[in-house]
C-alpha cells in the first residue's frame, strides 16, 4: 500500500512541468506599458531565485523531473500559486471537482446537515478525530460502505484500503486550527477530503 509506483512519480513530474508551462504561457504578467505578457523562462528563473540553466534543465527532464521541495516552492511563489497546484495531475483535478459536487449534493441531505452541526460545536478536530469524522462523512455520502461480517476477503481488502485513503486525506488539513477561525470549514473540508480519498488511485 505504501510503495509508490514509478509511474506515479512520472505522472506527477509531467503534471509539474505542464502546470508551469500553462501558467507561464497564460500571460499572467503585466509589462511596463500595462500589456499582458507571457512569463519567459528567464523571468521565471529570476523571480524564483534560480539560475535559468537550472530551470531549463528541469523543464526538459519530462517524466524524469525530480525538483527539490525548495525548487517547487520557489517556482510556485514566482508564479503566484500554492505549491500543491504544481503537483496535481489531470485526474487529481477531476477528483477535486467531483468532491466539490459531492459536498454540493450532500448539503441537501438532512443527515449530513445534522452531522455538520455536530462538527461545528465539537472541540476535538485533531488528526484522530478527523480520520473518524472523514470516514463517517464518506459513509453519509456513499463513498464508503459498511461491511457485513461475512464479506468476501477481496471486497474487505478493497474497502479497507479505501477507508485508509479516506482517513489519510481527512487527517491532512489542520482542522483544529481552522475550526478556531471558522467552524464551517470543517464539514466542507472533511467532505472534500473524504470524497477525494475514496476516489484516489495511484
Amino acid at each position: 500500500m505504501f510503495d509508490q509506483p514509478k509511474s506515479l512519480h512520472a505522472s506527477v513530474a509531467q503534471a509539474f512541468i505542464r502546470a508551469i508551462r500553462r501558467i507561464a504561457g497564460a500571460k499572467p504578467a503585466i509589462d511596463e506599458d500595462g500589456e499582458r505578457t507571457i512569463v519567459s523562462q528567464e523571468q521565471l528563473a529570476e523571480n524564483a531565485g534560480m539560475a535559468r540553466s537550472s530551470l531549463t534543465k528541469l523543464l526538459r527532464q519530462g517524466d524524469e523531473a525530480n525538483p527539490t521541495l525548495r525548487s517547487i516552492c520557489q517556482i510556485a511563489d514566482a508564479l503566484g500559486v500554492p505549491p500543491a497546484f504544481l503537483l496535481m495531475r489531470d485526474r487529481d483535478w477531476k477528483v477535486l471537482a467531483a468532491a466539490v459536487f459531492t459536498h454540493d449534493t450532500a448539503r441537501t441531505n438532512e443527515r449530513f446537515n445534522e452531522f455538520a452541526q455536530r462538527l461545528y460545536v465539537a472541540r476535538d478536530h485533531g488528526p484522530t478525530a478527523s480520520v473518524q469524522n472523514g470516514r463517517d462523512l464518506a459513509r453519509l455520502t456513499n463513498h464508503l460502505q459498511h461491511l457485513p461480517a461475512d464479506v468476501d476477503d477481496l471486497v474487505r481488502s478493497n474497502v479497507e484500503a479505501q477507508a485508509y485513503r479516506i482517513g489519510a486525506t481527512s487527517a491532512a488539513p489542520p482542522l483544529q486550527q481552522l475550526h478556531a477561525s471558522n467552524p464551517e470549514y470543517i464539514p466542507l473540508l472533511l467532505t472534500l477530503c473524504a470524497a477525494m480519498g475514496a476516489n484516489f488511485r495511484d
